[in-house]
């Protein structure tokens, strides 16, 4: 009776500590990869990266383009600029003119 009984303890035993090891092994997984785990952590840190490169990228577009609305308004008009603002948008030019086009961007 007494090596019923310990073996019976020693099943209940070993259950107790599989359930415990499994328990462990599933939190463990998603600490690593689940939604809020490290390696999420990882590509959020690459995103913030290539987002931070865009917003640099669009301040300076921002810029240039607040420089350009500023050289068209009634306070501080540059004629040359508006003359080829009204050439570009009218895509006019005068009988004897040749008109190149640059791209502004590099």
């Amino acid at each position: 009776m007494s090596a019923m009984v310990h073996a019976l303890k020693k099943i209940r035993f070993s259950w107790s500590v599989a359930v415990l090891a499994v328990f462990y092994l599933y939190l463990g997984f998603h600490a690593l990869s689940g939604n809020q785990g490290i390696l999420k952590w990882a590509d959020y840190a690459e995103k913030i990266n290539a987002l931070e490169s865009e917003i640099a990228v669009l301040q300076k577009d921002r810029k240039s383009l607040e420089l350009h609305a500023n050289q068209l308004r009634a306070t501080h008009l540059d004629l040359d600029r508006l003359d080829e603002e009204a050439r570009r948008s009218l895509n006019v030019s005068r009988a004897n003119e040749i008109v190149i086009w640059l791209d502004d961007t590099p």
